[in-house]
């Protein structure tokens, strides 16, 4: 009778138990180069599949050496690199081989996925 009830017991776990679902996370960014123009992108990213993209509109760009802490997303993409702050939506980049002299600053926020998304990173 015990080994019946444990075998209910893990046969009804494993049915509850569905693999973890990675959840994509989507940020808006504004960001004011050193010009005065106004920078407007979104960003994705996935805590437990590490990755980061970056969306303009119309193309998305894959980050690399993407690091996710609690506090905050880290990631290279091929014009610069990105940091967030998670802790105060901050948002930082600097460009790589561009003439701007420094950081670029600017913010983050919660939102949902933007219009036209493919449908594998919503």
């Amino acid at each position: 009778m015990r080994l019946a009830t444990f075998l209910v017991t893990v046969a009804g776990m494993a049915v509850v138990a569905a693999p973890a679902m990675a959840e994509s996370r989507w940020l808006a960014c504004k960001v004011t180069d050193q010009g005065g123009q106004v920078r407007n992108f979104s960003v994705v990213f996935d805590d437990r599949r590490n990755t980061a993209g970056v969306w303009d509109g119309t193309s998305m760009a894959d980050g690399t050496n993407v690091a996710i802490t609690f506090q905050a997303v880290r990631a290279s993409f091929p014009n610069f690199t990105m940091t967030y702050n998670r802790n105060d939506g901050a948002f930082s980049m600097t460009p790589l081989g561009a003439n701007y002299g420094g950081l670029l600053h600017g913010e983050c926020r919660r939102s949902p996925p933007p219009p036209g998304v493919p449908a594998d990173r919503r």
